[in-house]
């Protein structure tokens, strides 16, 4: 007979497999290669899926001129339009993707890689629909065109993904494992919300799978890094963890001009803010580069069975994954003049270092329901600020110009099942809940972005009935997902919406022999629209209401 805890553990397996399970998203088993070692195994999976979507509306002027657009010049937004004024209604994406990954393992060590590649023809077009030459951001080319960058990244790219080696076996009595090399790791219990969790932590996060994919959840956007991490199994109750990062790296955000491009001059491709008009043309600062994070990034965990329910505890410092604060750096002398304007300095992106969290989590399972949550506390950590001046050499440690304090977080989430009733035989009830706090401002309270808030929590849910064996080996599911701000702004969690904003999506997902698949969805945002930024601030209105959009895609493994 099982130990309690033994049976406890595989109910939460279950549970977050049948989450795994949502949109009928798994893969077909990888093929296994025969080596004539009874311990050695090869197992290779290669998926290629075609992907397409479409805009539904053209870009609004409450987007690209601001809340109160009077159609004059000074009511342009010039550092938030690009990303919208470059797509009309119609098509935004036509790409295609590989994936494939390869798993190596003879008795207890192994290796493990993985890589992907794309080609999108949208942004591989000579020219795009942008044709407001006197508000487009880039530097290097015109304005109907995208950069080299944004071109690179959303268009035609590859890249290695995991990529580490592993070991596995006893410690006198005690199973431990290490691994070393490019891989994701996931403390606490976050399911959507993560970057309001330990989780936040962990890894970069690819913000454009994030835009583009409805109802995934917060792990299939984390980014491997480069670390070495290890558990020990202490007694059959109690497992410790750490992890030590060999590398930084800042999150992917939509390249400036990209269809989810919010503000011109952050991400890939990014290259002037313009800040004016003159004669002489726009006035600007042009791009120079981030001031990257280097301290020291790691975690500690120590996970408990009690009774009927699981514990964690945790340690964690990193350094921040998307840009903390903007520095202008205005020229001393005269401006430079050229074909594109005036400039007058150059703008930087800064990243925090040495953000600091402990915190607790718990999962359990009541009934049919996997429920789960975790709180955190934060130290140094930064805070939504305005752009800066930088005339004394700022730095992002000891004398940043952005706001610096504490947080506190909580988050609790659900996984259902739901038997039979008048809408389907079955269908999962997932969603998580998040709130954070601003619990003190140490440093630099003037910089704080006057739109954000004490106090924010948001909503994320997704109900999805499903129907087995429409047609013969057919299964078909409807996922309805919902994403909603309803208290506050968030001085805290960059990714958190804005009060009274949301997104809704529609989808049908299927699969044909467990080895073809497709999805079609319908996405909609909700909120007041407004432009990103507005008035020098973060507005946390609804910056995406005019780019709803109809995706759909379809893809086999092998």
């Amino acid at each position: 007979m099982p130990a309690p805890h033994q049976t406890l553990h595989k109910k939460h397996l279950l549970a977050r497999a049948a989450l795994a399970a949502l949109g009928l998203a798994g893969s077909a088993q990888a093929f296994e290669i025969d080596t004539g070692v009874p311990d050695f195994k090869i197992l290779w999976d290669t998926t290629v899926k075609y992907s397409t979507a479409a805009r539904l509306r053209n870009p609004s002027q409450q987007i690209v001129g601001g809340a109160n657009y009077d159609s004059s010049a000074a009511s342009y937004f010039p550092n938030t339009d690009d990303g919208s004024r470059n797509f009309k209604r119609g098509l935004i994406s036509n790409r295609l993707d590989i994936f494939s990954e390869l798993d190596i393992s003879y008795g207890g060590v192994g290796a493990r890689m993985s890589a992907a590649g794309w080609y999108d023809s949208v942004y591989q077009s000579g020219r795009n629909d942008n044709s407001s030459a006197g508000t487009a951001n880039p530097y290097s080319v015109d304005a109907d065109q995208f950069t080299a960058t944004t071109k690179r990244l959303h268009g035609r790219d590859a890249e290695l993904l995991d990529a580490f080696v592993f070991a596995k076996g006893k410690l006198g009595d005690m199973a431990g494992a290490v691994r070393l090399g490019k891989h994701t790791l996931l403390y606490g219990e976050s399911l959507m919300l993560g970057a309001n969790g330990i989780a936040a932590a962990q890894a970069p996060i690819d913000v454009i799978k994030a835009a583009t994919v409805p109802n995934a959840q917060f792990k299939e956007f984390m980014m491997p890094v480069n670390q070495v991490s290890g558990q020990l199994q202490i007694t059959p109750d109690v497992t410790v963890g750490g992890y030590y990062m060999l590398e930084w790296k800042k999150d992917r955000l939509p390249a400036s001009g990209s269809y989810f491009s919010g503000m011109d001059a952050v991400g890939p491709g990014g290259e002037r803010l313009i800040v004016g008009y003159s004669p002489a043309g726009n006035v600007y600062f042009l791009n120079q580069p981030d001031m990257k994070a280097d301290k020291p990034q790691f975690g500690l965990q120590a996970r408990f069975h009690v009774g009927e329910t699981d514990l964690g505890l945790y340690a964690v410092q990193w350094n921040d994954h998307g840009p903390s604060g903007l520095y202008l750096h205005p020229y001393a002398g005269a401006p430079s003049v050229d074909a594109k304007g005036m400039q007058v300095g150059t703008y930087q992106w800064v990243f925090h270092e040495g953000i600091r969290a402990v915190g607790a989590s718990f999962n359990t399972t009541v009934g049919n329901v996997n429920l789960a949550g975790e709180m955190s506390l934060r130290s140094n950590t930064p805070f939504d600020s305005d752009a800066q001046a930088d005339t004394s050499g700022a730095d992002n440690n000891g004398n940043p110009l952005y706001a610096v304090g504490k947080s506190a977080h909580a988050q609790v989430n659900w996984i259902a099942s739901i038997g039979p009733s008048f809408l389907a035989r079955e269908a999962d009830f997932v969603g998580e809940l998040g709130w954070n706090r601003r619990l003190s401002v140490d440093k630099n309270a003037a910089a704080m972005n006057p739109n954000a808030d004490r106090d924010s929590a948001n909503l994320r849910m997704i109900f999805e009935p499903k129907y087995r064996q429409v047609l013969p080996g057919v299964d078909l599911s409807v996922p309805v997902g919902v994403g909603y701000g309803f208290i506050g702004n968030s001085s805290v969690v960059g990714p958190f919406l804005g009060k009274g904003t949301g997104d809704l999506s529609l989808g049908l997902n299927g699969s044909y022999l467990d080895v073809w698949r497709f999805g079609l969805a319908y996405t909609h945002y909700f909120g007041e629209a407004a432009p990103f930024i507005e008035g020098g601030h973060r507005t946390f209105l609804q910056s995406n209401a005019d780019r709803n959009f109809l995706s759909f895609n379809v893809r086999r493994s092998f």
